[in-house]
């Protein structure tokens, strides 16, 4: 009889450890379940960033490409309006004042 508490103390004891235990197994299963959605997550927002990336280099190729032709048109504009001839463009070329004639009413 003397050992019947202790027994039930022990008893008693290895019931909440065995709880713990199972709580502990849940709570590892649960963070298991989290581990593997934010993996999901983490793989597509790399995916995301790639396809940022991607579109930032071809939003820069095509930018690029729109500088390039722009700078084409200045220059075939440039040859156009040939520097050689002989009426000089307002503003260029001429050091002497511009006469005009102001038409009134």
């Amino acid at each position: 009889m003397e050992y019947e508490e202790d027994l039930k103390k022990l008893e008693g004891n290895v019931e909440k450890m065995l709880n713990n235990l199972d709580s502990v197994q849940g709570d590892k299963i649960r963070l298991q379940a989290d581990i593997a959605r934010l993996e999901q997550d983490k793989k597509g927002l790399e995916e995301q960033v790639k396809r940022l990336k991607d579109e930032k280099k071809s939003i820069h190729q095509r930018v690029s490409s729109l500088l390039g032709s722009i700078e084409k048109w200045e220059k075939s504009a440039a040859l156009v309006a040939d520097p050689l001839s002989p009426s000089p463009v307002l503003g260029k070329g001429s050091s002497e004042p511009v006469q005009g004639v102001l038409v009134g009413n």
